[in-house]
């Protein structure tokens, strides 16, 4: 697709878009980032775009699925101290003290996990990187990074069913 062509279409996409994101749910700045990372994304694209027709549908769909990705890492609690996330906001104050004690807990743990467990658990959970992208970076086979992924969260896992049967 030229890329005349494809300013013409923008903003009726990125209004597609925009649509989409409100409709999963999210605030109008959200949505507007989202938005603007779909557009980002169908310029990256636009000399492999053909059928214009369908244009709009892709920019929806890609709006949704980034939309879904937002709303997951929102609920998602934070493996770096310096980004905790409250996962309630209308809790009573005994509920909110007995989170900050669950996620305190489970910061030490985290911290207890061997070097190695801790950083693919942390490039997985809080990156969002691929097992690729971690064995690129750590310079290990994807195979490796899966067991280290495997054995940290069956860990973590033991450790809270320890803590939860006493």
């Amino acid at each position: 697709m030229e890329q005349s062509a494809f300013e013409q279409i923008a903003s009726a996409l990125r209004l597609k878009a925009y649509q989409s994101s409100r409709f999963q749910g999210v605030g109008e700045a959200e949505a507007e980032d989202i938005a603007q990372e779909v557009m980002l994304r169908l310029w990256q694209m636009h000399e492999d775009l053909s059928d214009v027709s369908r244009l709009g549908n892709l920019a929806s769909l890609m709006a949704r699925n980034l939309t879904i990705d937002h709303l997951r890492k929102v609920r998602l609690i934070s493996l770096d101290e310096g980004h905790s996330l409250h996962l309630q906001t209308n809790a009573n104050p005994a509920t909110t003290l007995e989170e900050a004690e669950d996620e305190r807990w489970l910061m030490q743990k985290l911290k207890q996990l061997p070097t190695t467990q801790h950083t693919i658990l942390y490039m997985r959970q809080v990156e969002r990187l691929s097992a690729q992208d971690i064995a690129q970076r750590l310079g290990i086979s994807e195979t490796s990074v899966s067991t280290l992924l495997s054995r940290a969260r069956r860990s973590l896992l033991e450790e809270i069913k320890r803590r939860y049967s006493r």
